[in-house]
């Protein structure tokens, strides 16, 4: 045998076994390493377990594809639903500890996060018009460093109205209840929007709509939304989802039922709060989808490459006790097509 011929023999063995070493290392390196989450919701907050299901779901999700909080992974959490106003410096301050990904809830968190980072993988969880905002090019195509799950909440506004007039039949005045301008511009587009599309709605539906707005979540300040909806008889209501809402949940629901005016909401924890109605997708299915965007990001996958989700489930949730209270008499369709009934 010549000295070449052993030489090249000898190669092709060496690279043979690191072949098969390499996959093993990288592998060993998968299992070893400390992945790193950024979680920013300016609806969510530490104190209420309510709203904080939202990132407990998305938890126990990731901990069945393996990612466990204190064995390979860490999860910085910014919770602001009652400090909204903050919600830009902390997705600065998630940027900055550069994460492997950060998760934004909804349209205001989603906005942030982006105007932190290009770079950071961005995961969002619902924001209500992801393409109109300008997060994404296309649900198939979204470009960028973003992707998600959305929810249909403009074209489930139809729905909703459609819904409250069976139940408030006779009512002629809408109030379509969100939070102050300028404390999110974000939002500020999306509510337009979705104002834009209940108005469209209540036309049809013959009745006339009016804007209501309030500045904080403190009782006071709600207190005084409620007079401007009794001064301008509103007789029914269609509630915003955003942090000033979801914050003052349960009194708006408490005044809504102590001024017998039906309203119906944009997702289930309102209604869980004494809120009459919502109609919406499960929100609870999109956490858990978040889990499997982060799955794919952490293993390779780029956001601009997976297409954004939308859901596919949908419920209606009617609280018992708030209809007698307020008076309302609920059609029998509605009570057996109730995916949910608060007793």
């Amino acid at each position: 045998m010549q000295f070449g011929e052993l030489k090249r023999r000898e190669i092709i063995t060496l690279l043979g076994s690191a072949a098969v070493a390499w996959p093993l290392a990288a592998r060993a390196q998968q299992v070893d390493r400390i992945w790193r989450i950024g979680y920013l919701s300016a609806t969510e907050t530490e104190a209420e377990s309510q709203a904080q299901s939202g990132h407990l779901i998305m938890e126990a999700a990731l901990a069945r594809l393996g990612y466990v909080q204190g064995k390979n992974l860490v999860i910085e959490r910014r919770l602001l639903s009652d400090r909204t106003e903050q919600v830009n410096e902390a997705a600065i301050e998630l940027a900055a500890m550069q994460p492997d990904v950060i998760v934004a809830v909804n349209t205001p968190d989603v906005a942030a996060a982006l105007s932190a980072t290009k770079t950071i993988p961005i995961v969002f969880v619902n924001p209500a018009d992801p393409i109109g905002s300008g997060f994404i090019a296309t649900l198939a195509r979204p470009g960028g460093n973003a992707t998600g799950t959305t929810g249909l909440t403009i074209e489930l506004i139809a729905k909703r109205l459609e819904v409250l007039q069976e139940i408030a039949v006779g009512s002629a005045r809408l109030g379509f209840v969100s939070m102050e301008k300028d404390i999110s511009l974000p939002l500020d587009h999306t509510n337009q929007i979705k104002f834009d599309a209940a108005a469209a709605t209540a036309k049809a539906l013959g009745m006339t709509i009016g804007w209501r707005r309030f500045n904080s979540s403190r009782d006071e300040d709600v207190d005084e939304l409620f007079a401007s909806i009794v001064s301008s008889g509103d007789q029914a209501l269609y509630v915003v989802f955003d942090p000033l809402t979801i914050g003052a949940q349960k009194r708006i629901a408490d005044l809504a039922i102590s001024n017998r005016i039906p309203a119906v909401y944009e997702i289930r924890d309102y209604v869980i709060s004494g809120g009459l109605l919502s109609y919406t997708y499960l929100r609870a299915q999109n956490f858990e989808r978040v889990a499997i965007f982060i799955d794919k990001i952490f293993k390779g996958a780029k956001p601009a490459d997976l297409p954004v989700e939308q859901p596919t489930r949908f419920e209606l949730v009617i609280n018992r006790r708030t209809a007698e209270a307020i008076g309302v008499q609920i059609p029998d369709k509605l009570w057996a097509s109730a995916d949910e009934v608060i007793e």
